[in-house]
């Protein structure tokens, strides 16, 4: 967790250089949990790239569960034929690799929201400057275990 020359505003107040531990606590709450948000999109990017990739990614995941749903057979579509052509793969286990990678996705994403959620609830109960900063460093910890190996966190 970031302790030092904080900034953030609560509350319509600005706290701008603080130490983590001179914050009132409700402040140091605040922070804690905008440490976990931040640490979450920092994953969701890492993973996916911008928002642009997020859809050309799920374009494909779609395109690759019409191509299995229909028992991989008549037209191959452009995503995952563009996978094909780019990892030499046939176009069955193409497909089964983009839908591999998307239930990666899944899992990954499923598992930020949750470990971010339920961060921010223990932060929010916290009774202590030390129990916001373990809430968050695990957080933050756990998040970056969720996502190794996913999408271009790999």
């Amino acid at each position: 967790m970031k302790t030092k020359d904080l900034s953030v505003t609560f509350d319509g107040r600005s706290y701008v250089g603080f130490d983590f531990q001179a914050l009132p606590l409700a402040v140091a709450v605040a922070v804690g949990a905008q440490q976990v948000d931040q640490a979450a999109d920092a994953a969701r990017i890492a993973m996916l790239g911008d928002n642009s990739r997020f859809v050309e990614y799920s374009i494909a995941a779609d395109d690759a569960k019409a191509f299995a749903d229909g028992g991989y057979e008549g037209d191959v579509p452009a995503s995952v034929e563009a996978s094909m052509i780019s990892t030499g793969l046939s176009a069955k286990d193409a497909a089964d690799e983009i839908l591999a990678a998307a239930q990666a996705f899944r899992v990954a994403i499923t598992g930020v929201r949750s470990i971010r959620l339920k961060a921010k609830k223990a932060i929010s109960d916290a009774y202590d400057h030390d129990s916001v900063e373990a809430a968050t460093d695990q957080a933050v910890a756990q998040i970056q275990v969720c996502i190794a190996g996913v999408g271009n966190a790999a």
